[in-house]
């Protein structure tokens, strides 16, 4: 059956061996099976620079390049690997989108992005998410010595890290019913929305124009485990997905 598959929100990094396997198996477990695969942001816990790749950076690569070689692979950057840029899309063979994206996938409109963008009531996230993403401002930042964006980077983990265990794992704000208006008033073909980013998969219904919108928040992927959104003719479905113990 046709089918076409979204994740988002892994953070891998080269402290989660047990998450790294669990992507790299679902890669090779799903190649040649699915008409493509849709990455919505936040693959990699950080992400410093074209030039500064992690082992599981590297083994990515190769492996969504050899996925890639039965089915176009697609990204949308998070606010974790923002700065990822052409150089690694093309080592990795995949194609960055925009950070919202209209797309048909039979017969059916979905509004496909991170999802950060709609969590609107976190002002403070929303004011700082406009300064980062300018592009003079990452221009900056990749213009840095590679040991001042490490620095940085540590810091980011530390303070990831800190929040996580003060909040256990769940993020301060959620999309707001004015985020989803905001977007489907600039994509009004818009039958479904898939995001990631808020870390609480689930299915939701919004109205809009007199008509119920489906909104489907991805699986995120910790300690151990994870999932991804199953798109097909029939409609979406979420699979869960464990890694083995070794």
């Amino acid at each position: 059956m046709p089918q076409t598959l979204f994740i988002a929100d892994l953070h891998l990094s080269d402290d989660t061996p047990a998450l790294n396997r669990l992507f790299l198996q679902f890669l090779q477990e799903q190649q040649g099976r699915t008409d493509a695969l849709y990455i919505l942001g936040d693959l990699f816990e950080v992400w410093l620079g074209d030039d500064i790749l992690s082992n599981i950076a590297v083994e990515a690569a190769a492996a969504l390049k050899a996925f890639g070689r039965t089915a176009p692979v697609y990204f949308i950057c998070g606010n974790r690997d923002f700065l990822l840029g052409q150089d690694y899309a093309g080592r990795a063979g995949i194609t960055l989108l925009p950070d919202i994206r209209e797309i048909e996938l039979y017969g059916t409109h979905y509004l496909i992005s991170h999802g950060d963008e709609m969590c609107t009531d976190d002002v403070s996230y929303q004011r700082f998410r406009r300064i980062i993403r300018n592009p003079w401002l990452r221009k900056l930042l990749l213009a840095l010595p590679q040991s001042r964006r490490r620095k940085i980077a540590a810091k980011i983990r530390a303070a990831s890290k800190e929040k996580k265990q003060a909040m256990g794992h769940t993020p301060v704000s959620d999309v707001t019913e004015q985020g989803v208006q905001a977007a489907l008033n600039h994509h009004p073909q818009t039958e479904a929305l898939i995001h990631g980013h808020t870390h609480r998969p689930a299915e939701h219904e919004h109205g809009f124009n007199g008509r119920t919108v489906k909104r489907y928040v991805l699986p995120d992927w910790y300690g151990g485990s994870g999932g991804y959104l199953k798109v097909s003719p029939e409609g979406a479905e979420t699979v869960a997905l464990k890694t083995e113990a070794v």
